[in-house]
């Protein structure tokens, strides 16, 4: 927030200023409104910041072809998408001799979420070897404790494999309206 000249030169409180042949003096800030106008002298808010993209979700803002940011976000693909040169040729990676892929929303999310199903299930995987080497039975709390997860698990992919657009993706991560957690909290 800072005072203009002409709506372009920042002027400060408390410091004479020169402008149009003229030296104004360093109390120009207690004049009344009609001569600040007259002297072009304005307030001028700060841009208020665009609201950060979730970046879970967007790159950030998309560019128009100046360079400069739009107010139109850049959503990151659902689907994983191969590299291709503007030929539309495969880009290969030098490392691998295979075409680049930047992995889309629903393979990441997929993959986390069996990440995070057989960390929980190696919490009890001891009694699984147990049962295998000594024949000692799986307590049925835990095997229901581990059918759980693998459902849990189950669903959260199908529902992330069925979300038709990002809207629908975006939509499992918001807490239900009675207070439950959302679905990508399957584990909960």
């Amino acid at each position: 927030m800072v005072w203009k000249h002409n709506n372009t030169t920042v002027i400060q409180v408390n410091k004479a200023w020169k402008a149009d042949g003229y030296q104004h003096p360093a109390n120009w800030h207690i004049w009344d409104d009609e001569t600040k106008a007259k002297w072009k002298v304005t307030w001028t808010d700060d841009p208020k910041p665009k609201a950060r993209p979730d970046d879970r979700f967007y790159w950030g803002y998309k560019v128009d072809s100046d360079g400069k940011e739009t107010d139109e976000l850049n959503p990151r693909a659902l689907a994983d998408v191969l590299h291709v040169d503007e030929a539309g040729e495969a880009i290969i990676d030098a490392r691998t001799g295979e075409q680049g892929v930047t992995i889309g929303l629903k393979n990441q999310y997929i993959a986390k979420k069996k990440a995070e199903a057989n960390d929980l299930l190696s919490k009890t995987d001891w009694y699984v070897t147990r049962k295998q080497e000594k024949d000692t039975a799986i307590p049925s709390a835990i095997t229901t404790e581990r059918d759980a997860i693998r459902t849990a698990c189950a669903g959260i992919e199908t529902k992330i494999t069925n979300a038709s657009d990002l809207d629908a993706f975006i939509a499992l991560f918001d807490k239900k309206d009675n207070g439950d957690p959302s679905d990508m909290d399957c584990f909960s």
